[in-house]
């Protein structure tokens, strides 16, 4: 296991346990599994019930939770010094014991498959998992929560042969923050599911598909994600990427945030992305607005994407989007909790924890140039556009 300690002057203290596996890596039959084992291992174990596990948190005054992604899945806590050592003792029980009791398992059935109903019935929610479905042939492009069909069919053995191949001590990452320099990590690595350790046979893959999917649905908006292929997270470019997202997109400042938005008042929330991954990554845009201006959004989107791609931008929208970068991405750091995501994370694409500083620099040192040939990889003719709404047909 790779223990990774970044001390910091500050009262709380984040600790996670990062495992290199997500959907990503799920072959046929396992879909859904790597999330469902992340509800399952706050669901008791040789120590403690699943009361147990919250209550000692809970008196703690702290916080105990998890994530699952596309190609990684985080447990962690955070708690004040103080009780450090009684908050880690509970994060390193539920992934060294967890007993996957056969009757908590059915009954977490239905916890996952009211999720999958959740997500369904929240369209912002819905057209990403379709627009990911539609627009990525590969592994990334299927849903994290896996469907209602692989849930129900889930046995104990299922989730402990997943565990064998990805929860191995050697592939654990531990992130920890805060006043952490002279705290010991022990882990029990003498894991309850030892007996299945066995050799990891997923990868995550990706490839994008251009085209149109239209999801009829009876709601008041049309809701819509869009996007073309790009780069995977290795990119050196990504840092053109991220700076040229920021002028486009992201911020209320941005070109179609006060376009399409401000200017023309076709819809609440409107705003563009990176998504990167191992084996490949996508620029998105998503909005939604009324079933009468599908449309018009559309050609307006449009046009905006050959705006910019006749005009580019000038230096001082350069210096702009890298002061903005500056400040949002320093702040988002402040705190601990953000920092063990970033080291845990990090480690598991990059090998270890990437200084922000380092990041900074790189940022500060895009050119107009690079810019430029950031902006020559969005081909509108090569667009994937999901829409999940009252229409019946779109145009590109």
């Amino acid at each position: 296991m790779q223990i990774k300690k970044l001390n910091k002057d500050i009262k709380s203290i984040s600790v996670g346990i990062f495992v290199p596996t997500g959907s990503a890596y799920e072959n046929d039959k396992e879909r859904g599994l790597a999330h469902f084992i992340e509800h399952m291992l706050f669901k008791g174990t040789k120590n403690r019930g699943y009361k147990e596990i919250a209550e000692d948190i809970d008196k703690l005054g702290g916080v105990i939770n998890a994530f699952t992604g596309k190609e990684y899945t985080g447990f962690y806590i955070r708690v004040l010094k103080d009780y450090i050592n009684e908050g880690f003792d509970v994060l390193r029980d539920i992934i060294s014991n967890p007993t996957i009791d056969e009757k908590e398992l059915e009954k977490e059935k239905n916890v996952v498959i009211e999720e999958i109903n959740m997500v369904d019935d929240t369209p912002d929610d819905a057209v990403l998992e379709a627009f990911f479905k539609n627009a990525v042939d590969g592994s990334v492009g299927l849903p994290i929560l896996g469907t209602k069909e692989s849930v129900k069919s889930y046995i104990r053995e299922d989730l402990l042969k997943f565990m064998g191949k990805y929860y191995k001590p050697e592939d654990i990452i531990l992130a920890a923050v805060g006043d952490v320099e002279d705290i010991d990590f022990d882990m029990d690595e003498n894991f309850i599911f030892k007996d299945y350790f066995s050799k990891k046979d997923g990868k995550s893959s990706f490839k994008f598909k251009k085209g149109q999917e239209i999801i009829k649905r009876d709601i008041q908006q049309s809701n819509i994600v869009l996007g073309c292929d790009m780069f995977n997270l290795y990119d050196e470019r990504k840092y053109a990427g991220y700076l040229f997202n920021d002028l486009f997109g992201s911020t209320m400042s941005s070109i179609l945030f006060q376009s399409i938005r401000e200017e023309q008042s076709l819809c609440y929330s409107i705003y563009s992305s990176m998504r990167m991954f191992k084996e490949g990554g996508m620029f998105i845009i998503s909005a939604g607005t009324s079933k009468e201006n599908t449309q018009k959004l559309l050609d307006s989107i449009k046009k905006e994407i050959e705006t910019v791609k006749k005009n580019y931008i000038n230096e001082e929208a350069l210096n702009k989007a890298k002061m903005h970068f500056k400040g949002s991405y320093m702040l988002s750091l402040e705190s601990s909790y953000s920092l063990m995501v970033k080291q845990g994370i990090d480690t598991i694409f990059y090998g270890d924890y990437v200084p922000p500083e380092e990041i900074m620099g790189k940022v500060q040192n895009v050119s107009l140039d690079d810019i430029v040939e950031f902006i020559d990889l969005i081909n509108p003719d090569e667009f994937h556009i999901t829409v999940l709404g009252d229409v019946d047909k779109i145009e590109w």
